[in-house]
């Protein structure tokens, strides 16, 4: 049950204006504030009356000594449910991101991490972005090259249209036709497998140099499915180090901390994204305790089963939902539709 059914109507508009001006201003608001510049048509007692109760309820909460009120992370939740169906994204902005990504003609890598730099220009926060990944990597071709007397550059393709290479140090490489030969062969017998089933392939009766081929592509391909922080994107951090939150010296230290280990974001981001929809995780929502002052909008992009990441992005709790949800939405599925078209 969403948190609007706990609360009146009234104390609902009371409880979005406190939150959307507390977003815009960064500080507390007042019940003489939403008198005066918001028509509710009554007055400031009433206002006054309606903001203990939200106090009470545990919506908003009293900072210090300000005669103000900001909004917890319960307050942040119901503003949120209650603008799901809002979109912040004109026709102009829309063509605009399209146009970005269709005039875009770089490698998967590359373009993933405009998509970074272009979500937080956009939204002006902490922008996270994954480099779309098979849920197991598929092998498509192996090729063998004579380079010198004792070395062979061993190079595989997989399905996912990422190259791997690796040079073999043997005793005496085999002539050129023979290794051919030989990448022809393992190419048919590996095509379309993963890992999981190249590994039992590993035969320790064949032929040593095959043999050892076989080992390689294996350990290639095994760390190709290992998670790596350089297979995330972040960009925008100056945009938070400006933000009333940051001014004190541990909140800004927490959060350069936090940003340096990609790998703990990298490995948060899908859990986060539960849904093909777009999450938001608020504050103490966070699993992870360096999040409970921030907020999180995740999305998932690409091909279910096939090419995918997750995107999104990172700020305080007083974030611009309604801009970060439409934004990360529509990214989302733009991104979406470049996996399927050049890597589907």
């Amino acid at each position: 049950m969403k948190e609007q059914s706990f609360l009146s109507h009234r104390r609902g508009t009371v409880l979005r204006i406190i939150v959307g001006d507390y977003i815009k201003r960064a500080i507390p608001v007042g019940s003489e504030h939403i008198a005066k510049g918001h028509s509710l048509g009554v007055s400031p007692a009433t206002i006054r009356n309606d903001m203990a109760m939200l106090e009470e309820e545990g919506y908003i909460t009293h900072p210090h000594t300000s005669a103000g009120r900001i909004p917890s992370d319960k307050g942040y939740r119901y503003f949120v449910e209650d603008l799901r169906l809002e979109d912040e994204l004109t026709p102009e902005e829309r063509s605009h991101i399209r146009d970005q990504f269709s005039q875009w003609q770089g490698e998967l890598e590359e373009w993933t991490h405009f998509a970074a730099e272009l979500l937080a220009n956009l939204i002006q926060a902490v922008a996270l972005t994954s480099i779309p990944r098979a849920p197991s990597a598929r092998f498509k071709r192996l090729e063998l090259v004579a380079l010198q007397e004792f070395l062979v550059l061993m190079v595989i393709i997989l399905q996912e249209t990422k190259v791997k290479q690796q040079l073999l140090r043997v005793a005496e490489v085999p002539p050129q036709e023979e290794l051919t030969t030989m990448a022809r062969r393992l190419s048919g017998a590996f095509e379309g497998l993963n890992v999981q089933e190249i590994s039992p392939l590993v035969s320790y009766e064949s032929p040593p140099f095959e043999a050892q081929v076989t080992r390689t592509v294996v350990q290639l391909m095994g760390a190709e499915d290992t998670p790596s922080s350089d297979a995330v994107y972040l960009e925008g951090l100056r945009n938070l180090l400006g933000q009333p939150e940051f001014t004190s010296a541990e909140r800004l230290r927490n959060l350069v901390d936090l940003v340096e280990e990609r790998h703990l974001l990298g490995a948060l981001l899908p859990k986060l994204a539960v849904d093909q929809g777009v999450s938001v995780v608020i504050g103490r929502e966070n699993p992870v305790e360096q999040l409970h002052d921030l907020s999180v909008v995740v999305a998932p992009y690409g091909i279910a089963g096939g090419l995918s990441g997750t995107l999104g992005v990172l700020g305080p709790t007083r974030l611009h939902y309604s801009r970060a949800i439409s934004i990360v939405s529509y990214l989302s599925e733009v991104m979406t539709e470049q996996v399927a078209q050049h890597y589907g």
